[in-house]
């Protein structure tokens, strides 16, 4: 047992700032600087994380107990991740996704493709509840559509994680959008419709910038020798069949009967791996390789290629990896004080109903640039702030919908995430090139600190103070 000498003290506001910025300055220099992986400076932030919590006299043990709590929860993230590989691999193999590229660039317009690209991307997202299903599926087809008519590769990855990440935010399916209302202590639907005074007016000016996109980079005329090219391989080493399109369908149904996520993706991948064996004549043994390994093909047409080559359980390590890591350091800057210190700084500065939400949102949008992980973003502004919401008399929506409009929407952008590192794997483009024109993103929490600093939107309760 520990003396009161000996007993662990949580880490004061300006150690904390100093480890927050230690782990800022390292992502940068390493990803934006040295051109590296996030793994390596998340990895030596989380080992300064752990060193000035031994310095506050924090055993191995505690931060061992932080680093536990902060993964046990995504342990479920985790294994739809690795099955979303699997569905990859499998679609590629039973030629579901060249089959959505085949047509798709037949039907789509290359000056209405962004937007195109943002509506489905969402309409995909809000039926199934996850960006990631929806990047690693829909948002691989649309690229491949994209490259062939000559729409720069990080405007089109733009749209679709706009889209992705607009779904994830607004499906009652989605873990954000039900994990957000249960820590502000309010129900999913009445968080939902708060939520809409935010979006909407974010959604509709996406679609006015991605209209004006379209128009610049699909207004001269698709490069024909490319698209012809693209759709000579497919047929060449596809069997391209509108009823290839069933699947996709088909986990909108699972969706309406409400199958849970993991099945759900395993489900379809199982529709994809009868594909490839039954229609497009598949061996067993490359099947399952392709299953761990990613699905491989040599068509002749390296844009092809870039497209058809992905997948696999391996493909996803990376992103576990990520993911981990960036839970690790989350659990130990937890664990020691240091979020509570900053938060609670933060906290002392608020006085009126307009700063709460203000203070909230830029909070959840710090947490997440600190640890990276939408999860840990909305837990800890959530916990933190929900007292003052009452003190203040604010209805619970209040909070929750600030939490989601940065600790959820920002999450694909920050280039460490989770949802960055998932989309570089898949498209090949990193969230540095993205980021920029990954709009929802960025316009959601600044219509939501406009709209709360014109007092807008922000209900009480019948009991709440003045």
């Amino acid at each position: 047992m520990k003396t009161k000498q000996n007993a662990a003290r949580p880490v004061g506001f300006w150690f904390s700032c100093a480890t927050f910025g230690a782990l800022i300055a390292l992502v940068v220099s390493f990803t934006a600087g040295l051109g590296s992986a996030p793994h390596v400076p998340l990895l030596l932030a989380a080992a300064f994380a752990a060193i000035v919590g031994a310095l506050h006299r924090f055993s191995w043990q505690d931060m061992l107990e932080g680093i536990s709590q902060a993964i046990t929860p995504a342990l479920p993230a985790l294994l739809i991740i690795m099955s979303i590989g699997i569905l990859i691999a499998a679609w590629m193999a039973g030629g579901i996704i060249p089959t959505m590229v085949y047509y798709g660039l037949q039907i789509i317009s290359p000056r209405f493709f962004l937007v195109t690209t943002l509506l489905l991307c969402s309409l995909v997202s809000l039926a199934i509840g996850s960006s990631l299903s929806t990047i690693g599926t829909v948002g691989v087809a649309l690229f491949g559509i994209g490259q062939a008519i000559g729409i720069p590769g990080p405007i089109t990855v733009g749209a679709i994680v706009s889209g992705a990440y607009f779904g994830d935010k607004m499906s009652p399916l989605s873990d954000t959008t039900n994990l957000a209302p249960s820590v502000s202590d309010t129900n999913v639907f009445d968080h939902i419709r708060h939520m809409m005074a935010t979006t909407t007016p974010t959604y509709m000016l996406c679609i006015v910038i991605y209209g004006i996109l379209g128009f610049v980079f699909g207004g001269g005329s698709a490069d024909s020798a490319q698209v012809q090219a693209t759709l000579g391989a497919l047929r060449e080493s596809f069997v391209i069949h509108p009823l290839l399109l069933l699947p996709p369908l088909l986990v909108l149904v699972m969706v309406i009967f409400r199958i849970p996520a993991l099945p759900g993706l395993l489900g379809a991948a199982l529709l994809g791996m009868i594909a490839a064996l039954a229609v497009q004549g598949a061996d067993f043994s490359s099947l399952l390789g392709g299953v761990m390994n990613g699905f491989s093909a040599s068509t002749g047409v390296e844009a092809v290629d870039t497209l058809l080559n992905r997948g696999g359980i391996l493909s996803m390590m990376r992103t576990v990896a990520l993911m981990i890591i960036a839970l690790s350091f989350a659990g130990i800057f937890e664990k020691t004080g240091m979020a509570g210190s900053i938060l609670e700084k933060v906290v002392s500065h608020v006085k009126s109903d307009k700063g709460l939400v203000i203070a909230t949102i830029l909070t959840a949008w710090g947490v997440l640039l600190g640890t990276g992980q939408q999860y840990v973003a909305i837990i800890m502004t959530g916990r933190l702030f929900r007292p003052l919401y009452k003190e203040h008399g604010l209805k619970p929506q209040n909070l929750s919908r600030a939490l989601e409009d940065a600790g959820t929407v920002f999450g694909g952008i920050v280039p460490y995430s989770t949802g960055a590192g998932f989309t570089e794997n898949m498209l090949g483009i990193s969230a540095w090139q993205y980021g920029p024109f990954t709009f929802f993103g960025w316009l959601n929490p600044l219509v939501a600190i406009a709209i709360a600093a014109m007092g807008k939107s922000m209900p009480k309760n019948s009991a709440g103070k003045n």
